[in-house]
């Protein structure tokens, strides 16, 4: 058998890892460098642009939006998939039920952290002031 053979479906999923990470966050396609080539909009499509968000917001459009949607209603590209439908966290009764230590501790350590599925995966590579943040931007969406 040829090596060509083994290695095409690395070179596949390396490929699919580097369109993801340039799509959803990389800063290489932002509408500012898009703006600066002359198209803004490819095919319809319109990149969402991270620029002059707060470091919650960001990091939350990174990482969390995946499951809990761009606006924090559980309803994510990934949600639908799940066992336990995600959080929807402009719910107001959530809202004032989740103190700001619940919130770092499920943001953290995962949802196993209070209880809840593994599905919500920890984050300790997040620094305090990121995860302060986030708890902010979790915070913010309750006027949504």
């Amino acid at each position: 058998m040829a090596i060509g053979y083994f290695l095409m479906p690395i070179l596949i999923r390396i490929t699919s890892v580097l369109v993801v990470f340039v799509a959803f966050g990389s800063g290489f396609a932002s509408m500012d460098r898009l703006a600066q080539l002359g198209n803004p909009v490819l095919s319809g499509f319109r990149l969402f642009d991270q620029a002059g968000q707060a470091d919650g917001q960001r990091v939350f459009q990174t990482r969390c939006f995946v499951c809990h949607g761009r606006n924090g209603k559980g309803d994510g590209p990934s949600a639908a998939g799940l066992a336990e439908k995600p959080q929807d966290l402009t719910d107001a009764n959530w809202q004032r039920s989740a103190s700001d230590d619940r919130i770092r501790s499920v943001i953290q350590g995962g949802g196993p952290a209070i209880g809840k599925t593994g599905a919500m995966p920890p984050n300790p590579d997040l620094t305090q002031e990121q995860i302060q943040g986030l708890v902010a931007f979790v915070r913010s969406l309750a006027d949504r």
